[in-house]
């Protein structure tokens, strides 16, 4: 395992890059996501909103690629941003769950 002190500073200051690049993806999907789901229930769309399927189309692999490339250069311990951001794209299927698990019976309209 690499320490502290083995990690050069231009390494340290590009997984910071990429961290911001992947949390920055993260929020765009998760603003998507808000948005999709205050058109369905406003009655927008008959279907699922696509702008949310264009927006996790280009932001997912993005933030894989920054994730991996961030565990890449300084290892799993070191990389909390690229962490953390990925799991926001699992957020949308963890309320969806705790939506039908909390209220199976509930319809939008």
């Amino acid at each position: 395992m690499i320490s502290d002190t083995q990690v050069s500073r231009t390494r340290k200051l590009v997984v910071t890059a990429l961290g911001i690049v992947t949390l920055l993806c993260a929020v765009l999907y998760f603003l998507s996501f808000v948005l999709g789901m205050w058109q369905a229930v406003a009655g927008v769309y008959d279907g699922p909103p696509i702008l949310f399927w264009v927006v996790l189309f280009f932001t997912l692999p993005t933030a894989i690629i920054c994730t991996v490339i961030s565990l890449i250069l300084v290892g799993p311990r070191r990389g909390k941003i690229a962490w953390i951001s990925p799991c926001v794209f699992a957020l949308p299927v963890l309320v969806a769950i705790g939506v039908e698990v909390l209220a199976p019976d509930t319809k939008l309209h």
